[in-house]
């Protein structure tokens, strides 16, 4: 069975290598963009088993991406939301998430958030 593609979505450089590494370190195959806009333009190009979405992005927030995908597509990859905004299961319920991680979190909770959300698509 070939590695599942994980789209890792996050403006902080430092969080998005963090994510990647995990993410590879438990056997997914990982791709990353730092905006928005690099979103929509991966997805289009290779669609990700599931996509780790923060919603403050620039050029496009995480709403604007999944709105944009639906547009194009019909519809978005499995999503798990990351935010630092208070309101997380609020922007999640919103994009259709399959699950959220306010930030700071664990790595591990992400990686089992990750994991779950593939065992149910």
């Amino acid at each position: 069975m070939a590695a599942q593609h994980i789209l890792v979505v996050d403006d902080d450089p430092n969080i998005r290598q963090a994510i990647q590494w995990a993410l590879e370190d438990d056997g997914l195959k990982v791709e990353t963009a730092a905006d928005g806009r690099q979103a929509v333009e991966r997805v289009a190009a290779h669609r990700p088993s599931l996509m780790v979405l923060d919603m403050a992005l620039p050029l496009l927030d995480g709403r604007q991406v999944v709105q944009e995908l639906r547009a194009n597509y019909g519809d978005a990859p499995p999503i798990v939301v990351i935010t630092a905004d208070g309101r997380a299961g609020e922007k999640a319920k919103q994009v259709g998430a399959l699950a959220y991680l306010r930030k700071p979190f664990e790595v591990e909770s992400l990686v089992a958030a990750v994991r779950s959300g593939l065992s149910q698509v």
